[in-house]
């Protein structure tokens, strides 16, 4: 008799579950706001039904061992369903928090560095107070006064300091025993390791002290008129990250692709321009860079660069290393690509003339490659775009974006920054799955002539460098007038007049 009584209560329980598991599983959903509307309304309704359907099969009146079965398998039922909304809200509130994390960057690490020999003696700053050393004179003087200061609080006195013009007269002074520490700041630190004579520094030094510095950007002003991100055309700065560790650092952008974007005409303009481009780096009051050099001192500098050299506001960023840009093509079942000929990339990725599925590895191969190439690192810069275009292809899939959706944002963990908000992503994501339209495409990119100079990163060192052709940049500059104001632009447009 007992055992006859607690299978109602059992079924009771089991349908509670369900409930309760189903209405956190809808408040999550919401709160995510990606789903339009009626796919909302759809979502709920299913899970009404469910549950309904739960309640009215454990309310049928049947007798014997066919009502035990019966509430055995209403248990089981609700329990199944209950679990898949426990993981259904695990894999939301997954996404939501990773959304977070990569939306809204407001600021930049980067980080002044005291190496020493690697068998030095000195364990703490402290116990450096007596020893030389050395920074550079006109390079990153800012922070470098600032770490000064820095130091002088720590060791209780002045620093005793010699001056270089060139790192490799730094180091080759440090490597001679005449000073005993170095100054130097991550960006000099990549750029030495570059040459073949010092590629062995890291191995042969220690950092003894690091000075992080956090570089707020602006605020917003209180009388900026908020952008409506799926009515208004934006701007996006593209950037490429050159560092392939799991997390995302300040670095060189060996990528630096804009996107105008108008999503009225569903139209994206992309326009690359090559890293080595020789323009005023900002960090350097003006003073000429190549370009993939202004990653070194955070987005915000490789953004004000191309501002400057557009002529354009760029609203939007969106940075992503090399391994998460890897992993973000894994992530969406990898791209297809076409190619002007065949080649090997990367020196494993086989490319065949014509259309070419690839997934991660081999997607990050061909847009790396410059070598093997027609045009080098321009011919690099147009498969860049052709890989992106067909990452947005994906992505802007209604398919893709709902079955796919966790696991694109899990990919972009630790190795993609963005300032756009999370508010502003869901707009988009609803839009595009409101309205499942497809977007078209099209891509520019800027030439130079190469050649070498001085920059500003590398001071009395000759570096290669491209030279804008102004008439490209020009033509670029009017192309993303013509999208921003509306006008559909098609593949002739994209030929520049002779």
């Amino acid at each position: 008799m007992e055992n006859k009584k607690i299978w109602p209560v059992l079924q009771i329980i089991a349908c509670v579950f369900q409930l309760l598991a189903e209405a956190f599983l809808c408040v999550v959903v919401i709160r995510l706001d990606i789903l339009p509307y009626v796919y909302l309304s759809v979502f709920i309704l299913i899970l009404m039904l469910l549950l309904e359907g739960i309640c009215l099969f454990a309310g049928v009146k049947v007798k014997g061992r066919i009502a035990l079965w019966r509430r055995i398998t209403t248990i089981a039922l609700a329990l199944i369903i209950s679990a898949g909304c426990v993981f259904g809200s695990k894999l939301v509130l997954d996404a939501q928090n990773l959304l977070d994390d990569i939306t809204g960057d407001v600021s930049d690490a980067r980080s002044m560095y005291v190496f020493v020999g690697q068998d030095d003696s000195a364990q703490t700053i402290e116990d450096a107070k007596e020893y030389t050393f050395g920074a550079l004179e006109k390079y990153d003087v800012e922070h470098t006064e600032q770490i000064l200061e820095d130091l002088t609080k720590k060791i209780g006195g002045e620093v005793n300091l010699v001056y270089y013009e060139r790192s490799v007269q730094m180091v080759e002074a440090f490597y001679s025993g005449e000073i005993n520490a170095l100054i130097m700041n991550g960006a000099s630190v990549s750029l030495l390791t570059e040459q073949e004579e010092y590629e062995d520094f890291l191995s042969q030094t220690r950092v003894l002290y690091t000075h992080a510095f956090e570089e707020k950007k602006p605020a917003t002003e209180e009388n900026d008129i908020p952008q409506q991100i799926t009515k208004d055309p934006f701007v996006v700065y593209i950037g490429g990250s050159d560092t392939r560790s799991n997390k995302l650092t300040v670095g060189r952008n060996d990528v630096n692709i804009i996107a105008v974007v108008n999503p009225t005409t569903k139209q994206i303009l992309l326009v690359n321009t090559p890293r080595d481009y020789y323009v005023p780096n900002p960090a350097g009051k003006g003073e000429l860079d190549k370009l993939t050099h202004c990653g070194n001192y955070g987005v915000d500098c490789s953004v004000e660069a191309l501002e400057h050299l557009y002529g354009v506001n760029i609203d939007h960023y969106a940075r992503i290393n090399f391994a998460g840009f890897e992993k973000l093509i894994d992530a969406i079942g990898g791209v297809t690509v076409y190619s002007e000929s065949s080649f090997t990339a990367n020196h494993r990725t086989p490319i065949v003339k014509g259309q070419n599925t690839l997934n991660g590895q081999g997607a990050l191969d061909f847009s790396r490659e410059r070598y093997n190439v027609s045009g080098g690192d321009n011919g690099r810069g147009k498969n860049q775009m052709k890989v992106l275009k067909a990452v947005i292809e994906k992505l802007t899939s209604s398919s893709t974006l709902i079955s796919k959706y966790a696991d694109i944002i899990s990919s972009l963990e630790g190795m993609f920054s963005t300032n756009f908000t999370s508010e502003e992503i869901s707009g988009l994501v609803k839009m595009q799955l409101r309205d499942m339209a497809s977007w078209d495409i099209q891509s520019f990119a800027v030439t130079g002539k190469g050649g070498y100079a001085v920059t500003y990163s590398a001071p009395g060192m000759d570096l290669y460098v491209s030279w804008p052709n102004e008439d490209t940049v020009n033509f670029a500059k009017d192309l993303m007038k013509q999208v921003m104001d509306g006008k559909v632009l098609t593949a002739d447009d994209m030929v520049m007049p002779k």
